[in-house]
C-alpha cells in the first residue's frame, strides 16, 4: 500500500470513529420546523462547568446563559425534569380565573407561557409585564402559587390580564417543579414542555421559532414515565390505611359538614408567634374568641391534647377578633400566651372559619390530614382518643412521600402548601 493509500484508509478510520450514535435513553419528542413530517429526538444541553454555579442550575450551556434566568440549582433542575416530555396534567382542584380552564388537550397546536405568580408581588402586574413582551400569537397562562393564593381571587378574578390557574393545594406547581422563585415554561405545539426557565430576551429569542413550527397531527408529545424524577413519589404507600368515618352529624346551625372535602389552603391573617410547620402532620384548628365562655373552657382540654399528640397532630387555635380586640379580652379573661400549649393566631377575615367552614358557633374544630381533606369536625370536647388514634394511623399511613420531605431539602408545596399565610 503506498503513502496515499495509507492516508486515506486512515482518514475513513477515523471519520467512522466519529460517527454519532442514538442515544440510548428514551429521548422527547419535537415536530421540525415548516415540515410537520418528520419527527426529530433532542438530547438535553451539555452541561457546562462555567454556568453551573451557587445561582444557576446544570445544563446551561455558556452560550445561551444569557437566555436563562438565574435560578437557584434545585428549582431549575426540577424544571427541567419535565423538559421535553408532555405537560404534567393540570390537577383537579385548580381554580379557573380569566377564562375556561384547560386541560392537556387544550395545550395542543399552540405555544404557551405559563408564568407563575405568588407572594406579596402583584400577580396582576406581574403577568401585564410578562403579556407585554410575548409575541403575537403566544398565549400566556399565569399559575398562581399557594404563596398568597387566597388573596388572588379578589386581585383577579374581576378582570384577569389572562387565564390564571389558582394552585390553593400547590400539587400542580410540585408536578410541573414550580416553587417560589417567579419562573415561565414554555409548551409547543405538541404540548411538550420545551424550555423552562427563560429570560425576557430568552422569550424573545426563542418563542417566533416555536410560533413558526408546524406540527403534524401524529405528532404527540411524549408522556414523562413515572420512574423518572418526581413522578417516583407518586407511587401508594406500601400499606394503605383506610379513613375513619365519622358519622355524627353536624348541626347545620352551627357549621357547614365539610368531612371529605379539601380546604382551600391553611390561610391566617397573623400567627402569635412562630409561624408552625404541620410537615405531614394532621392539622386540628380550634376556632374560638376570647369573649367565649366555652371556647376558654376548653382550653386545658386542647392543651392536652397537644401535649400528648403533638408528635403527630399540630393544634392551632385561630380567632377571627381583630388584634386590638383580641388584646383586650386576653387582658380582660386574664389570659396568657404561656397558658396554651399550642399555637395560636388571627384571622378577622375568616377565612376558613366563615368562607369554607360556615362557622356560627364556636367553639368548634377540625382536622385535615396532610392532604388538606377534612376528616374530623365538631366541639373539640367531644374529642375522643379512639377517634385519635385511628386519624394518626391513617395519617401514618397514607401519607405519600414528598418534594416538602424529600431529598430536595424542603422544596415543595405538597405537605406545606397549608402553611401558607398572608405575610
Amino acid at each position: 500500500m503506498n503513502q496515499a493509500s495509507l492516508s486515506t484508509a486512515l482518514l475513513v478510520m477515523v471519520t467512522t470513529m466519529f460517527v454519532a450514535t442514538p442515544a440510548a435513553t428514551a429521548a422527547p419528542q419535537y415536530s421540525n420546523p415548516r415540515s410537520g413530517n418528520t419527527p426529530r429526538t433532542t438530547t438535553p444541553p451539555v452541561k457546562t462547568t462555567d454556568s453551573d454555579s451557587k445561582a444557576d442550575g446544570p445544563a446551561v450551556p455558556t452560550s445561551e446563559a444569557k437566555y436563562y434566568a438565574p435560578l437557584d440549582k434545585a428549582d431549575r433542575a426540577a424544571l427541567k425534569e419535565h423538559e421535553g416530555w408532555m405537560i404534567p396534567k393540570p390537577t383537579a382542584d385548580l381554580k379557573w380565573v380569566g377564562g375556561d380552564s384547560m386541560d392537556r388537550a387544550a395545550f395542543r397546536d399552540k405555544v404557551t407561557v405559563i408564568q407563575s405568580v405568588g407572594g406579596k408581588t402583584s400577580p396582576r402586574t406581574a403577568l401585564e409585564k410578562v403579556k407585554r413582551s410575548l409575541p403575537e400569537g403566544v398565549l400566556l397562562l399565569g399559575l398562581h402559587t399557594p404563596d398568597q393564593a387566597d388573596r388572588a381571587d379578589d386581585i383577579l378574578e374581576k378582570d384577569a390580564p389572562c387565564l390564571v390557574a389558582i394552585d390553593a393545594s400547590g400539587d400542580w406547581c410540585d408536578a410541573l417543579g414550580v416553587w417560589k422563585k417567579p419562573v415561565n415554561i414554555v409548551i409547543d405545539k405538541t404540548g411538550a414542555v420545551r424550555y423552562v426557565g427563560l429570560s425576557e430576551a430568552g422569550l424573545k429569542a426563542k418563542l417566533p421559532a416555536l410560533l413558526a413550527e408546524e406540527v403534524d397531527e401524529s405528532i404527540e408529545a411524549k408522556e414523562k414515565p413515572d420512574a423518572m424524577g418526581a413522578g417516583a413519589t407518586d407511587a401508594k404507600p406500601a400499606v394503605e390505611v383506610k379513613w375513619p368515618e365519622f358519622l355524627a352529624p353536624i348541626d347545620p346551625k352551627s357549621a357547614g359538614d365539610m368531612r371529605g372535602k379539601k380546604i382551600p389552603g391553611f390561610t391566617v391573617a397573623k400567627w402569635l408567634g412562630q409561624r408552625p410547620d404541620p410537615a405531614t402532620r394532621l392539622v386540628a384548628i380550634d376556632f374560638w374568641a376570647t369573649w367565649c365562655g366555652p371556647c376558654r373552657a376548653a382550653i386545658p382540654h386542647v392543651n392536652e391534647l397537644s401535649e400528648k399528640y403533638g408528635q403527630d397532630i399540630l393544634f392551632v387555635g385561630i380567632s377571627d377578633e381583630k388584634e386590638n380586640v383580641f388584646t383586650a379580652g386576653m387582658k380582660k379573661q386574664k389570659l396568657k400566651p404561656t397558658d396554651f400549649r399550642y399555637p395560636l393566631a388571627l384571622d378577622p377575615a375568616g377565612t376558613l372559619k366563615d368562607k369554607f367552614f360556615a362557622i356560627n358557633a364556636i367553639p368548634h374544630m377540625a382536622i385535615f390530614s396532610a392532604d388538606g381533606i377534612v376528616r374530623w369536625q365538631g366541639h373539640p370536647m367531644s374529642l375522643q382518643t379512639e377517634d385519635i388514634d385511628k386519624l394518626i394511623a391513617a395519617n401514618r399511613a397514607n401519607t405519600k412521600p414528598s418534594a416538602a420531605t424529600g431529598a430536595t431539602g424542603g422544596r415543595g408545596w405538597a405537605g406545606a402548601a397549608t402553611t401558607q399565610k398572608s405575610r
